[in-house]
């Protein structure tokens, strides 16, 4: 099945079950002001948040009642909360410990903690977090600075270095330490801890005290994702290894980074798995947030909140991706409230419930915060993908329909992988189908085992299951996810992950399309092309058209934006238009893809028909 047919079935496998999570809208206080940037709770259970603007905010656990703690922060974008009275913040030129030592309610010292790392004026550099081990060691992550705005005006802290590592890239790491994953001991020492990223907006701590945090699309990153952080690792940018003892100008080759690349444990396909992933957080409720004990939960800029299964394999994470939350629009088993736009800072709170913060920055479109209850009810979903000797083994949140589950004509896998290059993101490559030769069930009709003929390490695993039912007849909620194989059973490898690098000659830019997709109509196209305008495009475009001032364009308002013909407009889809931040979604799109988004905007937003320009 081609992305485009994809993404219309899952928009069309919508499942008609019982309630089992209630969205509820958090009200907050008018005088705070700007986006949630982060958010935890103290062991007392007092509700804690910080907002871009650089304040930190408390909600008492048995009043509701809101009062501010500190303010004058520089975009606090992580924070732990110690107690009621000391509050560990990760904002962008250091890490903070807060405490209120006269115990008014409001923070009265400010110490510094680490924040050896480089600034400039680029409006793009920020201090992800927060993570703490056992020991009392921080973990954060340093973002790479944007090429949209070249620095003019000399450096607030640390040496300046502008030539590119390899070649010229969308991000660079201009000043120390950017595109770090940083550890910060007890006493302030930052340490260098692994390099490689590029915006890893979210940071969190596993149960076994290892350091994970999702990366973004983009240049060297083929696709967003959850990453493993281990100590000298490597993570694919290679800004970042102008800062790494020893580095050579000019030295640096791509194949010489593949070899040390190493991929997202789980890979979010991107589109089908959201644009911009955030924090992610474990389920430690015990079973007060339903079925998926263990499992990890992961929102994303574009209305959607993911869950990943972790496991290891060859003593490395590897693991699925499903959604959880729907994106526009509530999943069949939420009650409540639309979930909310960029929802990328979590936490679980002492009831078990889980709180999705939101901020308007980077263009999502609103501020606000949101919680999710589970009502003891269990939706027809899948529980987990583990991978096997054969195959995967599936489970089901609940007694599945013996025969569709035992049928291998109810599953549809398919296999692909990525470039590993500069370019920004990366289509998927090598696709292939992959036949179920068999399938196993379980006793219980909970599960099954999905028997291939061939299974192989470096590829991820796309796995369709919309002809299953459960007992009752109810469809799964979500019935496509995904298996990052980067390793099998049997001790496989796959170099570079689920990535490799292009052949010489190869086109890195997909220039044909399918009989099916030549074939699609007008009308086909311009629904199609509905879906890939959500996926990728909304949330700097926004819903209704309009843009953001200064950024996006408003093809509403502004009549010239439209007037350009298909050919000028497919060119900026494809090569992204640096100055406005755009990516070149020619890396990431098929041309088919490009066409229909070209007719859904033109259908939605302007005068003139669809050209269907190939």
């Amino acid at each position: 099945m081609s992305r485009l047919l994809l993404l219309l079935a899952c928009f069309a496998a919508a499942a008609t079950s019982q309630a089992a999570y209630r969205i509820e809208d958090v009200p907050l206080p008018p005088a705070l002001a700007g986006g949630i940037a982060a958010v935890d709770f103290t062991p007392a259970g007092t509700l804690v948040v910080t907002t871009r603007h650089g304040e930190v905010w408390m909600r008492a656990p048995d009043t509701a009642k809101w009062s501010r703690f500190a303010t004058g922060l520089h975009e606090p974008l992580g924070l732990i909360a110690e107690s009621e009275r000391i509050i560990w913040v990760a904002h962008r030129p250091e890490l903070l410990r807060l405490t209120d030592t006269d115990r008014d309610g409001e923070a009265d010292d400010f110490s510094v903690l680490g924040g050896d790392w480089g600034q400039t004026h680029n409006y793009h550099e920020f201090f992800f977090g927060l993570g703490r081990d056992r020991e009392g060691n921080f973990y954060g992550a340093v973002s790479l600075d944007s090429s949209g705005e070249k620095n003019q005006l000399p450096q607030s802290r640390g040496a300046w270095n502008r030539e590119p590592a390899v070649v010229e890239s969308f991000h660079g790491s201009e000043v120390p330490l950017r595109g770090w994953a940083v550890k910060i001991t007890p006493d302030g020492k930052t340490l260098p801890f692994a390099s490689g990223l590029r915006q890893p907006n979210g940071v969190g701590m596993s149960p076994e005290d290892e350091m994970f945090v999702t990366d973004n699309q983009g240049d060297y990153k083929p696709s967003c994702g959850l990453l493993h952080i281990a100590e000298g690792d490597f993570h694919g940018h290679a800004e970042s290894l102008k800062w790494e003892p020893g580095f050579k100008p000019g030295t640096l080759t791509l194949e010489a980074l593949w070899h040390r690349y190493k991929a997202p444990a789980v890979v979010f396909p991107h589109g089908a798995m959201g644009v911009s992933s955030g924090q992610p957080v474990w389920d430690l409720t015990r079973g007060k947030f339903g079925p998926y004990a263990g499992q990890v939960f992961v929102g994303d800029y574009s209305n959607l909140v993911m869950r990943v299964g972790l496991e290891k394999i060859g003593g490395a994470w590897q693991g699925f991706v499903f959604p959880f939350l729907g994106r526009t629009e509530l999943p069949p088993y939420a009650t409540g409230e639309r979930l909310a736009a960029g929802s990328t800072r979590a936490a679980f709170a002492p009831d078990g419930s889980l709180y999705l913060g939101q901020t308007a920055g980077w263009g999502a479109g609103h501020d606000g915060l949101q919680r999710v209850v589970w009502d003891g009810s269990l939706p027809t979903d899948v529980h987990s993908v583990k991978l096997t000797p054969r195959g995967f083994a599936l489970r089901f949140t609940k007694s599945m329909d013996r025969g569709r589950l035992a049928s291998p004509g109810g599953y549809q896998l398919t296999r692909f992988r990525f470039y590993y290059h500069a370019k920004y993101g990366s289509p998927w490559i090598d696709e292939a189908q992959v036949p179920v030769k068999e399938v196993r069930v379980d006793a219980d009709g909970q599960g099954a085992e999905l028997v291939l003929p061939e299974l192989e390490a470096g590829f991820v695993y796309e796995i369709s299951l919309l002809d299953l039912r459960a007992e009752d007849g109810e469809p799964l909620a979500n019935p496509i996810g995904y298996y990052t194989a980067n390793r099998l059973l049997n001790g496989d490898v796959a170099v570079g992950g689920t990535t490799r690098l292009a052949r010489p000659g190869e086109m890195a830019l997909g220039a044909k399309e399918s009989a099916a997709e030549s074939a699609l109509s007008a009308e086909a196209l311009v629904a199609g092309g509905e879906k890939v305008y959500n996926l990728f495009c909304v949330a700097c475009h926004q819903p209704n058209g309009r843009g953001l001032p200064g950024g996006a364009a408003n093809f509403v308002d502004d009549k010239s934006r439209l007037a350009k013909s298909d050919v000028e407009l497919m060119a900026s889809i494809t090569n992204g238009i640096e100055t406005k931040g755009m990516p070149a979604f020619g890396s990431s799109l098929t041309l088919t893809q490009r066409r229909a988004v070209l007719a859904y905007i033109r259908s939605a937003f302007g005068d003139q028909p669809a050209k269907g320009e190939k």
